[in-house]
């Protein structure tokens, strides 16, 4: 864990505004500095970075948050890993606080061994790809698929020695287990030595003779390796990878998605290839939104990585027919998580690396513009070809083609595809849009449900009590905290400032939070205040839970038009008029509804109880009590009650 202190140090060393500007170009705006948003495509600026507050927010998509966020939102990176980031940036030593053994599982410990071990061999290969003798091997392949050092750098390309033991020996020379080393697919057992064994003369190297692609998690740090072998003539695998660990699964990586981060943005597209080779040398040509499935078939876990950068995938396959049958294998994922879907076929022989280096970037960046197919048209015209244009072949192909289309949630994207199809096959739209209802109706109860859920963009929760008070609770607690956010170095009365006034009902009230995440937050708030007697701004623009939701609040405007003031001389009550009445009614709607809550808890023990009268008694004072309490809030907040009445008259 990173201990608090460190966390405060990052947050007072990190300026906002120059770690956004790495990204963004800003102008200065007043006090604040302005840019086009880097999470959505914008032409006139709405994003905005205020320095005094420290946190950004883009009045046009919404987003927003403090230093932190904005690292973790742009890198898609964890909390603790944009912390370490910035720790990096500004020369800040973190030094995890383990005093609490428990809180370091064996997980976490194996994930960070595994970083690691892996990093260490990352810096190996490359040692070994750049120094004399047999490692020109390794160099010189590289310069006959035309890779420059930049490329070699940018991607951490290496080799690994012709040889059984040398990185072995290295690795255990550098304190590091066999174990760990096994676990990370660095080295290999003799199958002759014993299970136990620990002698360091039992173990091999597991990469040997082959250039090393090292794969690079979406953060940067290496998760895993491919080697291509480089003698033709050996009895083994041409490409052999990491095996599966806490840190790599094949299923959830896209090869040069580290690299591409930033251009998957900016071009808004992701062009989808199938090898190394494909990604490097695109991106040394200048075509940089690329990334590949390094030979697997197109997985959920992929897309939805995609996704976090992107809603628009171009897939850039071979012209053969495994190359064409890999591109439509993937067309049932990505339409079902609604990517908007392009495809690119190369001629015959050739693929994207021969063929950039044939066409050169500018040339290959022309021809995809130019034969970029919608995933419609690409479908009609690769099955009508494997069917056939016949009655037969138009009727396979439609079935095949509706049942595609029908896994896209998006109804309106839906229906607009189908009548793309029926153009395309010459067919009646409504004979299409039969089918589709055909085929929708075959899928069983729990299908139709999900396929709902998706189209709903949520799941909706079960709950015990009415979710339309659940719901308006919520709201209350929101604006509660959002009123706390925004006047918390505010007096309210003569005697408390505002957090005193709130934290000391909750107190008295001993308040239940409906919304988890705000009763955290509160609870923090109230933590530190108790402390320190004193709440700033800072504390919720820092705060894990609550950065993003204060960049919200603060970066609202209430300026009000002097024309009101001034010229018609109309009295407009401010921000700060009312700021005591807003943040008492919220209270005062809070007690309003778990008073509800009481009064129906009562009413059902009345109904349950197994005492005598003596008991009834008690509990029907109890109630009227209550009721009484309810009826004074319901007069001040101006609210008509009903469904609750007096059992003593």
């Amino acid at each position: 864990m990173i201990p608090r202190h460190t966390i405060d140090q990052i947050f007072g060393a990190a300026n906002i505004e120059e770690v956004v500007g790495e990204f963004v170009k800003l102008k200065r705006a007043g006090k604040d500095f302005k840019g086009l948003c880097p999470f959505h495509n914008e032409k006139t600026p709405s994003f905005t970075v205020s320095p005094n507050l420290g946190i950004y927010k883009c009045f046009g998509c919404g987003k927003g948050g403090n230093v932190v966020d904005f690292v973790m939102e742009h890198e898609k990176l964890t909390y603790p890993e944009a912390l370490r980031m910035l720790a990096s940036r500004y020369h800040i030593e973190i030094e995890e606080d383990y005093s609490n053994k428990e809180e370091l599982s064996e997980q976490v410990m194996l994930r960070e061994g595994l970083y690691s071990v892996l990093e260490f061999a990352r810096k190996f290969f490359i040692e070994k790809l750049n120094e004399g003798g047999d490692a020109n091997i390794g160099k010189d392949y590289f310069r006959e698929r035309g890779i420059n050092d930049i490329t070699s750098d940018d991607f951490d390309l290496g080799y690994a020695p012709d040889s059984w033991r040398t990185f072995t020996e290295y690795a255990f020379k550098n304190q590091y287990e066999a174990d760990i080393l096994l676990k990370a697919g660095l080295i290999k057992k003799k199958s002759e030595a014993p299970e136990e064994s620990t002698d360091t003369a039992d173990y091999y190297d597991a990469y040997r003779h082959r250039v090393i692609f090292p794969i690079h998690a979406p953060n940067g740090k290496v998760i895993g390796f491919g080697g291509r072998q480089l003698n033709k003539e050996e009895k083994s695998p041409k490409y052999i990878n990491s095996p599966e660990s806490e840190v790599y699964h094949k299923s959830s990586v896209l090869y040069g998605l580290y690299q591409a981060r930033h251009d998957l943005r900016q071009r808004d597209d992701c062009f989808l290839v199938e090898g190394y080779m494909d990604v490097i040398t695109l991106h040394q040509s200048g075509i940089k939104n690329v990334v590949a499935t390094s030979g697997t078939a197109l997985t959920k876990d992929q897309v939805r990585l995609i996704r976090r950068f992107t809603d628009n995938v171009t897939l850039l396959y071979d012209g053969d027919k495994a190359g064409l049958k890999a591109a439509l294998r993937g067309l049932d994922l990505l339409l079902e998580q609604d990517l908007n879907t392009s495809v690119v076929v190369f001629p015959e022989g050739e693929d994207p690396d021969s063929y950039c280096r044939k066409l050169g970037g500018q040339g290959l960046d022309n021809f995809i513009t130019e034969n970029k197919k919608d995933v419609i048209l690409f479908m009609s015209e690769l099955l009508l070809e494997e069917h056939g244009n016949t009655p037969s072949g138009v009727s396979a192909t439609a079935h095949h083609i509706v049942e595609t289309l029908n896994k896209i949630p998006d109804s309106i994207k839906r229906n607009e595809y189908i009548r793309l199809a029926a153009r395309n096959l010459n067919i009646d739209e409504e004979v299409l849009f039969a089918e589709a209802r055909k085929q929708a109706g075959r899928r069983t109860p729990t299908q139709r449900r999900q396929q709902s859920q998706k189209q709903l963009g949520m799941l909706l929760p079960r709950v015990q009590k009415d979710p339309k008070q659940i719901k308006e609770e919520g709201d209350k607690e929101w604006k509660l905290l959002d009123s706390l956010i925004r006047y918390c170095e505010l007096p309210f009365d003569e005697d408390l400032d505002v957090p005193g006034y709130v934290f000391h009902e909750f107190q008295d009230d001993e308040y239940a939070f409906e919304n988890a995440v705000v009763g955290r937050i509160i609870l923090d708030a109230a933590e530190l205040y108790n402390k320190t007697g004193r709440l700033e701004q800072a504390f919720f623009v820092q705060h894990e839970l609550a950065a993003k939701r204060a960049a919200d609040v603060l970066s609202r405007t209430y300026d009000l038009s002097p024309l009101w003031r001034d010229r018609y001389e109309i009295s407009v009550k401010g921000e700060m008029d009312n700021y005591q009445e807003e943040i008492e009614n919220n209270l005062m709607y809070l007690k309003f509804y778990k008073t509800n809550e009481i009064l129906r808890r009562i009413e059902v023990e009345l109904q349950t109880s197994q005492g005598g009268s003596e008991e009834q008694e008690v509990l029907m004072k109890q109630y009227n009590s209550w009721l009484n309490t309810r009826s004074q809030i319901a007069d001040h907040l101006q609210i008509v009650t009903s469904g609750h009445k007096s059992l003593l008259n």
